[in-house]
């Protein structure tokens, strides 16, 4: 029997570890004592064609240490559920870019009708000038999506839109880098420069926010510097040489273990392109970091390839029961599938090892959040394979596969899912022993960290929703499904969206765990927020703004290279910056470092490599940012 997986349940297995072995995090800077308000006009297109409108941006200190966000419209849902969650990542990306308290209550009074993510950019830049003390230029307007590190996302109905801004008198609009060239709603090519030029319309291309800012505003927004390539100190080299050892070795045993499983189930891995290359690529780059003197991105490397080398052994065995008995050898496979009572209870002991932890650094920080991310994933990763078994279980039963093929074909992707959950805690564990107890600065006695953790956490929930109403919706709308069906088969596709998902139930599970009235679970869910807001906002940069997809929803290219090329080379800046600006306080941020290294080298991979290495770099850009918001000193990149 020929059995071989779909190439994306591969895909789907070598996206996710990426994502697992690191997590994602804030920014800190001068409180605002007094409220302030501007107004920024955004454009908006429908079957009816562009038009112009206006909303009222204010932020008024907060009393409690709040963050809140608060919507006034003049017509019954004049701002819909997309465009609420753009506001709301405005309002996080503007507080990260500027450096601000992560506190405040921000109130968008709209008149008319606004629903979608285009304002996003905008209505980012208007905080930000509100911020600086900055007003907005009149007659300047733009469109366009944006993300964490600033960069600004491609959207739709540009040529409408131009219209609706020659019709208020606008005479310059910004619009996306990439979309020169769009269709309009007639789905004819429209080349807006020049369709700017028949309007009278200064039509200019922007890449990100700070490039923005100085068009909208006539002042000069700074973007970070790109500093010297991070390497760890001789210390934390050392620490990470002897743990990269480790896991490679790892690696190496199970992949022998692999090579004495049944030919057949060799067989489906070692094809062309198969997990089995993806594995020894992953090992490979390890040991070419190492070679280079690049410790903290081989460990990163040497974790990916070690987690999918123990799940193909880990899952051979599991399986082996079909190889030799066929349909009788179901029975052992479901009962040991499904017996998760001892991974279960190794997610339970390493929590109450975190949870006995004490973080004397922002160092120690950084190590612990990025373990409780990681525990999240893997945990979450086990109950969404676990829900699959099942339901081909159940299947199986009531005699719905007709024959042994197919239902192989449709188990093995949730076995290896489940396998991998496992494979991953390891990871994270050895992650924890490298990510604590490195040189750091003190956490500042003025830091609530309840309060940064539920600042994230709103992230995370703002950048799901807004993935759910500029993708899911009109995509399940169009094929005749509801939102859950849709995001069942993605999830198929991509462990990221099933992860992103599941996330907020594990989240409260674990906080009730460790007890929520406990330091160590407002850093649970400090760990969940960041985590889930850099992986919510690259399923928005990803599935809606850049990435071409087949009739399954595979990533097979990229629509803008030069947009995705950017965003690396932004990300790269602000992230080599941040840790420059850590060791300036004395703080080794060991993963920061490791995530950079590895992303790099990441870039100039395929298309899945490449968006990858966008969100390890924007990972460790917030994750660096929150580490100097805890620990008290200025990290504005944005404040000059």
């Amino acid at each position: 029997m020929n059995r071989r997986p779909p190439s994306r349940m591969l895909c789907g297995i070598t996206l996710l570890v990426s994502a697992l072995v690191l997590s994602a995090c804030s920014g800190a800077g001068g409180a605002q004592d007094e409220s302030r308000s501007l107004s920024v006009h955004w454009l908006a297109y429908s079957g009816d064609g562009g038009s112009v409108g206006e909303t009222r941006l204010t932020r008024t200190p907060s009393e409690d240490g709040d963050f809140r966000v608060e919507f006034s419209e003049n017509e019954v849902g004049g701002i819909g559920e997309a465009s609420q969650a753009a506001a709301w990542n405005a309002a996080i990306v503007s507080t990260l870019l500027t450096g601000g308290e992560l506190s405040g209550a921000y109130r968008f009074e709209t008149d008319g009708r606004i629903d979608g993510p285009s304002a996003g950019a905008l209505t980012t830049a208007g905080l930000i000038a509100l911020h600086r003390g900055d007003e907005l230029l009149e007659g300047v307007t733009m469109t366009g999506t944006i993300n964490p590190t600033g960069t600004i996302g491609p959207v739709g109905g540009i040529p409408e839109k131009l219209q609706g801004a020659a019709d208020a008198e606008f005479t310059k609009v910004l619009v996306p880098l990439g979309q020169r060239n769009v269709p309009d709603v007639e789905g004819r090519e429209v080349d807006v420069v020049r369709e700017g030029e028949r309007l009278g319309i200064e039509v200019v291309e922007v890449s990100d926010v700070y490039e923005a800012y100085e068009h909208l505003t006539g002042e000069v927004l700074r973007p970070p510097s790109s500093s010297a390539q991070p390497r760890l100190d001789n210390a934390s080299y050392a620490k990470v040489e002897a743990q990269t050892g480790a896991v490679l070795a790892r690696y190496e045993e199970a992949m022998r273990g692999f090579s004495r499983a049944p030919r057949p189930f060799q067989d489906m891995f070692l094809v062309e392109g198969g997990l089995v290359q993806e594995v020894e690529t992953r090992a490979q780059k390890a040991r070419d970091l190492q070679r280079q003197g690049q410790q903290a991105g081989a460990y990163i490397a040497a974790g990916e390839a070690a987690a999918l080398a123990a799940t193909l052994e880990a899952g051979a065995n599991l399986l082996n029961p079909v190889f030799t008995q066929g349909f009788d050898g179901l029975g052992l496979v479901f009962a040991d599938a499904l017996d998760i009572g001892p991974s279960v209870a190794k997610v339970e002991s390493f929590l109450d090892q975190l949870a006995g932890y004490q973080p004397k650094t922002i160092a120690d920080v950084e190590g612990l959040v990025n373990a409780y991310a990681g525990t999240f994933d893997a945990y979450s990763l086990l109950i969404f394979a676990t829900g699959r078994i099942e339901a081909i279980q159940q299947r199986f039963e009531g005699g719905g596969y007709g024959s042994l093929e197919e239902l192989f074909t449709e188990l093995v992707q949730p076995v290896l899912y489940a396998q991998l959950a496992e494979a991953q805690l390891a990871v994270t564990q050895s992650s924890f022993e490298i990510g604590r107890d490195n040189p750091g600065a003190s956490i500042s006695e003025d830091v609530d960290v309840h309060a940064v953790g539920a600042f994230f956490r709103r992230g995370a929930d703002a950048n799901f929703k807004a993935f759910e109403e500029a993708f899911v919706t009109p995509q399940a709308e169009a094929a005749g499904m509801s939102n859950a069906q849709l995001l069942d088969l993605l999830s198929n596709v991509d462990l990221t969206v099933a992860a992103a998902r599941t996330q907020p139930g594990i989240e409260a599970f674990v906080s009730r765990y460790i007890g929520e009235d406990s330091t160590n679970a407002a850093y649970a869910t400090l760990g969940y927020g960041l985590n889930n807001y850099v992986r919510n906002a690259m399923l928005v940069d990803k599935y809606y703004n850049n990435a071409i997809l087949d009739s399954a929803f595979t990533v097979t290219g990229v629509r803008w290279d030069a947009v995705l090329n950017h965003a690396i080379d932004l990300g790269r800046d602000h992230l080599s910056s941040e840790i420059a600006l850590l060791r300036d306080h004395d703080t080794e941020p060991v993963l920061a470092v490791g995530g950079y290294e590895s992303a790099v080298l990441s870039a100039s991979g395929d298309v899945a490599s490449r968006f990858g290495a966008v969100s390890s770099l924007n990972g460790g850009f917030v994750t660096a940012r929150v580490l100097s918001y805890l620990g008290g000193f200025p990290a504005s990149l944005a404040a000059d």
